[in-house]
């Protein structure tokens, strides 16, 4: 253990130092703590002590971003030579002790070259509660499936609730034991708020009786003439000054929308200025430092950007230009960024804690719709609040518009409500050739069921058993009190339905005047009547009558609980959840030629089990020759297209540096000959007339300048992910077809260059 319970300067808290002591014992272990509370210093002492034993470590992290500054931190810590990064498109010693990747490549690596992994003691996944992320969870599963025995896993995760379930799989899956360390309150304990104008700060109660007072005032009087009513709805700067007031800045203001992230960020600009002379003398010596370092002096948004950051106001998204990223978080973190407008990824790993945060909205857009957070999302944003040593508290305020937003929409502020971890699990065309390349059929079955989806489902239907028997006790006990004459005319009060029935049929008989119709409900009169002749009621009191029929409802109610949970356990399926799946897609992988039939890879099986995206529709285009007919920057503007998804409003550019038509023909045979859904194939080119003029050596400027509809960190971004295709095409490639291979990396260098390249 540290020495007196110290590490870079903090005094350790009980659950780091127990997560610690497990760690040196040589347990794995699961870290389930708030955001903010120091779970990364687990990881960077697991870290250390690695190097001083001569240990090799494994870190992954979700995004690059996060990959790219845990790398700069552990260089500045122990020494470049140890220090190595694996990102897909950016590749620096890749033998180094400490090697830094995202969980993809962790997950690549452990398919194509397990053998790497040799001499290594641990892997650190850090923010593991992405495995119930709905796009890449099957990679984390994936990675710990996988991963050698003998390795260690050290887990770090937001709170949830079930992490011991998720240990419990890991120590089934890898044979070890899995500690699992709690951390429920925070050092810096939260304030949760909703603003409005009308209330001001307030909490959720009141909020709530200020809107039905309105409601109610609304329907008594009736809309304000015409129907319209007065806007005093909310406002982001209104909301500043009022956490400004509060002495609750520096604050993060949460917008899940890029274009209004910038918008607000001028709009506050204009009313506000947080910083002193001397502030704003050390913002201009960082901005030019920085225009210097990246060649920047003359770039048009650095110059828009100026007048805000001098006034200590930013934002951050996705489409900013990494230097101005760094710019932004240089800034931040010097605490020179008073109000930060940012979007959900500033949430991601990126520790730069505040004394307040703020969101727009309790609904997000998920790229289909607008939903609410879940409490999930929201604690893993909300926890960047209050600065351990310098805040009491951290304060969170939700902007409520009260025309817009119900208030079931709203997301709990209790940690206990934060949504259990659930399993992902799907299988990619990528993972069913790597599991043929490296297991039998019998043993790829018993993989599929080692997933944390089969074991979940094992703990439902025991769970699922359990209430059962549960039930069906407490139905014999109920069923046992209840009269023997319930439910006959015997009892009074059945007596008293059919009797009310009696008469509705007698008043119907007055007034029918079809003879068949009368036949019908004379019949069923004295059907009723015999019924009733020939049963003695029952002599029940009033009480007993109320007992008996207490009892009845209680016997429904577990009776129709009973049909729900039967129901539930014959749709609950445990092994063999993933074969359905599994024969389907080796079918269209061996009528495409992948796979023979007893489960050999042909070629282009072993092309395409080396890429992982857009495997089908990248060796199709290869094996049809395109890639050799193509010229390097028309490969360039090929490649940008491939698993591009647009964003909304994007449209298909007018000319393309290449022939599309056997592309658009290609990506047809696969979904209407070969059955390959059409959300798994995913091309649209509208970055590839840019790609191909950067590629003939276009410089940045003129290209953003040629293209205003594009943001610069989507040119930027999508750049660097044909980088990480073009770099699987030339791994795939290199043993069959050399001269492909050196075509494919002149390719990635006439695009890693300038600006796209990334600078660590």
């Amino acid at each position: 253990m540290p020495e007196q319970g110290k590490f870079r300067g903090y005094i350790l808290d009980d659950f780091q130092k127990e997560a610690i002591n497990y760690l040196l014992q040589g347990f794995s272990v699961l870290v389930s703590a708030p955001t903010g509370v120091g779970k990364t210093l687990i990881a960077d002492y697991l870290i250390e002590e690695a190097v001083k034993k001569q240990q090799r470590v494994v870190y992954t992290a979700p995004i690059k971003a996060l990959s790219n500054q845990k790398f700069k931190e552990f260089k500045e810590w122990h020494g470049a030579e140890k220090i190595g990064i694996i990102t897909g498109d950016v590749v620096i010693q890749p033998e180094a002790e400490i090697i830094i990747m995202t969980t993809e490549i962790f997950r690549n690596i452990l398919h194509q070259e397990q053998e790497r992994l040799a001499g290594f003691s641990h892997v650190v996944f850090d923010e593991i509660h992405y495995l119930s992320d709905e796009e890449r969870g099957t990679v984390w599963e994936e990675s710990i499936i996988f991963m050698p025995d003998n390795l260690r896993l050290l887990g770090l995760s937001a709170t949830i609730p079930n992490a011991s379930e998720l240990a419990a799989w890991i120590q089934e899956i890898k044979g070890h034991p899995v500690k699992v360390v709690y951390k429920h309150d925070r050092v810096v304990p939260l304030e949760h708020y909703v603003y409005h104008p009308l209330t001001g700060p307030t909490d959720f109660k009141h909020l709530k009786k200020v809107w039905q007072k309105r409601k109610k005032r609304e329907a008594e009087h009736g809309s304000p003439a015409g129907g319209a009513r007065p806007r005093n709805g909310p406002d982001h700067k209104e909301l500043i000054k009022a956490v400004h007031r509060r002495n609750g800045l520096p604050a993060l203001y949460f917008i899940f929308s890029r274009q209004q992230c910038e918008v607000k960020a001028q709009e506050l600009s204009e009313r506000f200025d947080f910083l002193t002379i001397e502030e704003k003398e050390r913002v201009l010596e960082i901005l030019d430092r920085t225009a210097k370092q990246y060649n920047l002096e003359k770039w048009p948004t650095l110059h828009r950007l100026r007048p805000i950051f001098l006034r200590g106001i930013a934002f951050h998204h996705a489409g900013l230009l990494p230097a101005l990223k760094e710019i932004v978080e240089t800034l931040f973190g010097e605490n020179l960024i008073r109000v930060m407008y940012a979007t959900e990824t500033f949430a991601v790993g990126i520790n730069y804690p505040v004394r307040s945060v703020c969101f727009d909205a309790p609904t997000k857009w998920d790229g289909v719709t607008f939903r609410p957070m879940t409490t999930l999302e929201y604690f893993q944003m909300a926890g960047r609040a209050g600065r351990r040593g310098i805040d009491e508290r951290g304060f969170v305020y939700i902007l409520a518009d009260l025309d817009r937003y119900r208030l079931e929409e709203f997301p709990s502020t209790n940690p206990d409500d934060v949504e259990e971890l659930t399993s992902r699990f799907n299988l990619s065309y990528n993972s069913v050739l790597n599991l043929f390349h490296n297991y039998n059929r019998a043993e790829i079955l018993v993989i599929l069921d080692r997933n944390f989806a089969t074991y979940q489902a094992r703990n439902d239907r025991v769970f699922l058993e359990k209430r059962l028997d549960r039930l069906a006790a407490e139905l014999e006990k109920t069923r046992s009190v209840i009269c023997e004459d319930w439910g006959s005319l015997s009892c009074p009060q059945m007596r008293a339905v059919a009797l009310r029935q009696l008469r509705r049929k007698e008043r119907r008989l007055r007034y029918i005047r079809g003879k068949k119709a009368r036949r019908a409900i004379s019949a069923e009169v004295r059907e009723l009547k015999d019924s009733l002749a020939r049963l003695a009621e029952r002599d029940c009191s009033p009480a007993e009558q109320a007992r008996c029929e207490k009892r009845a409802k209680t016997y429904e109610k577990l009776y129709k609980e009973r049909l729900s949970l039967e129901e539930q356990m014959r749709n609950l399926k445990v092994a063999g959840r993933f074969e359905a799946d599994l024969e389907a897609k080796t079918a269209i992988l061996e009528d495409l030629d992948y796979l023979d039939a007893d489960g050999n890879l042909l070629p282009r099986g072993k092309f395409a089990m080396q890429i992982y995206a857009q495997e089908l529709l990248i060796t199709e285009l290869y094996f049809a020759g395109f890639f050799h007919e193509w010229d390097e920057d028309q490969i360039n503007a090929v490649i940008v297209a491939i698993d591009y998804e647009p964003r909304k409003g994007e449209r298909m550019p007018r000319q393309l540096p290449f022939d599309y038509r056997p592309i658009r023909r290609t990506i047809r045979d696969l979904i209407f000959r070969h059955g390959v859904g059409e959300d798994e194939i995913r091309f649209f080119p509208s970055l590839s007339p840019l790609a191909y003029e950067w590629s003939r050596g276009c410089d940045f400027f003129t290209l953003v300048r040629n293209a205003p509809e594009f943001q610069e960190g989507d040119i930027v971004s999508g750049f660097r992910r044909g980088i990480d295709l073009l770099r699987q095409i030339r791994t795939a490639c290199l043993g069959e077809d050399p001269l492909m291979a050196a075509k494919i990396k002149n390719c990635m260098e006439k695009m890693d260059r300038d600006l796209v390249q990334v600078h660590l």
